[in-house]
């Protein structure tokens, strides 16, 4: 008997110093979720979720515009509360919508569709003010230039074989549309303008970064960098470009055409990334649940924001710098405070 209750406590204390090995390799980042919801209405039949394609603030920061599948259209306020303005389009012939883009001013939002068409619409009631036809089939990316008439789209054409051709960028100023010049013929897939300079740097699915002036077309285009994979995601810090491929993290330096460090921090395709205020943490996202912040210039993991334990579809960072709004798959929109990372609510964007 007594060697039976001494080999029990042996295998207890077994048990512990496992439990304990185990706790210990479990040891994570901080991870930032939400434990009960800040929206009533979630708590409501959720109905059909829809993807949530593309969120994007207003200049001023005040509004939220949120797409849902390819046919649902919102406008939400950031101080809180139901939806402005919000549009179904499913009139016939359908229009899917592909992108969105507010214009400077914030009086015009635009709409890049794949049925050869960039809507413009009053964000106050979404009604269509304006339809510009474009050689471009499927618009994939929009983003403001120069003044609010002036737009750059990328895109596909599809021939007559219904197969898709390159992607091209198109410069769109008063309604009418032009190719613009001395841009290399690349299929581009990735698309971001630094905000002081104008400057469009462009990502190729061979991995080239091409930068330009869209609106001198007088300066020819320059290849700043080449890194023999897929450009998934770029944007702006200062003079520095930051890229993603294949999960790494490149800081390039334009004016010396050169990277100036590669950092490897996933397995899977970087394709949501938005950039603090400061420009000193980047916020990131794999297409999993949880949104990486790390530090730009280490790469060091910060934190891992997660929300509904839902993938994440989209990324972006407000103008002032105050709110990050992540969307996801499952048809929400989190919006979480860009300086303590609390939630600060969680809208129902693509619930139906």
């Amino acid at each position: 008997m007594p060697n039976l209750i001494s080999f029990g406590k042996t295998a207890c204390l077994l048990l512990i110093a496992i439990a304990a090995v185990f706790a210990i390799l479990q040891i994570d980042y901080p991870i930032v979720s939400s434990a009960v919801t800040s929206n009533p209405e979630l708590h409501q039949s959720m109905g059909i979720a829809l993807k949530i394609t593309q969120v994007q603030f207003s200049p001023d920061s005040k509004s939220l515009a949120v797409l849902a599948g390819d046919r649902f259209l919102s406008i939400w306020p950031i101080a809180g509360g139901k939806p402005t303005a919000s549009v179904l389009f499913a009139s016939i012939p359908v229009i899917p919508i592909s992108c969105i883009e507010w214009d400077p001013t914030g009086n015009q939002l635009y709409l890049g569709t794949s049925k050869s068409q960039i809507l413009s619409c009053n964000p106050a009631t979404l009604d269509i003010q304006l339809r510009i036809h474009s050689d471009i089939e499927i618009i994939q990316q929009m983003q403001s230039v120069s003044g609010s008439e002036s737009l750059l789209s990328l895109g596909n054409i599809v021939n007559s074989e219904g197969k898709f051709l390159e992607t091209l960028p198109q410069l769109w100023h008063n309604s009418t549309y032009s190719r613009p010049k001395n841009i290399s013929d690349l299929h581009y897939i990735s698309m971001s303008k630094q905000g002081e300079t104008g400057l469009i740097a462009l990502g190729a699915y061979t991995g080239e970064i091409v930068v330009f002036n869209p609106v001198a077309n007088t300066v020819e285009s320059k290849v700043v960098a080449k890194i023999n994979s897929p450009m998934d995601a770029l944007i702006w810090s200062g003079n520095t470009l930051i890229a993603t491929s294949k999960g790494a993290l490149h800081l390039i330096d334009i004016s010396e055409s050169q990277s100036i460090k590669t950092m490897q921090i996933s397995d899977k395709p970087i394709r949501h990334i938005g950039i603090s205020k400061d420009e000193k943490t980047l916020f990131l996202s794999d297409g999993g649940d949880v949104v990486q912040v790390r530090d730009k210039n280490s790469g060091d993991l910060i934190y891992k924001l997660a929300s509904l334990n839902e993938l994440v579809s989209s990324i972006v960072a407000s103008p002032d710098g105050k709110t990050l709004a992540v969307g996801t798959t499952q048809g929400h929109v989190t919006l979480w405070d860009a300086h303590d990372f609390q939630i600060k609510a969680i809208i129902p964007a693509g619930i139906k």
